[in-house]
């Protein structure tokens, strides 16, 4: 390649690019270093705060669990309420207790339901 002024400027570039990145990790960051082991009062403290968020906690989930055993009680299984119970057709509206099968597009002259203008020219 020859040495033009836009290659020594690239590789001039490059070489400062390596050398930084080199320096970087080469220096000892403060992120390195050990942190003094807690004092009693302060793992005394640690242990408290876990214990409190620990109760809560358990608090949350007795008040959660209740809350979940009423609606279940409420709309569990039995009555209508259950995903799997069939509307007997005597409880639809007309327009909507169709015979299986009836329902959905019918080729024909007719035109369609959803066209809303005529026949297509």
């Amino acid at each position: 390649m020859p040495q033009t002024r836009q290659n020594i400027r690239r590789s001039a570039i490059g070489s400062a690019a390596v050398a930084i990145g080199l320096t970087v990790v080469a220096l000892p960051h403060p992120a390195h270093g050990k942190l003094p082991p807690p004092t009693p009062a302060e793992q005394a403290a640690a242990a408290k705060q876990a214990e409190t968020e620990r109760a809560q906690k358990a608090q949350e989930q007795a008040q959660l669990t209740e809350v979940q055993d009423r609606l279940a009680a409420r709309f569990g299984k039995g009555g209508n309420n259950a995903p799997d119970a069939v509307t007997p057709a005597t409880n639809l509206p007309k327009n909507v207790a169709e015979a299986p099968g009836t329902a959905g597009p019918h080729g024909g002259s007719r035109p369609s339901a959803e066209s809303h203008s005529g026949n297509a020219r």
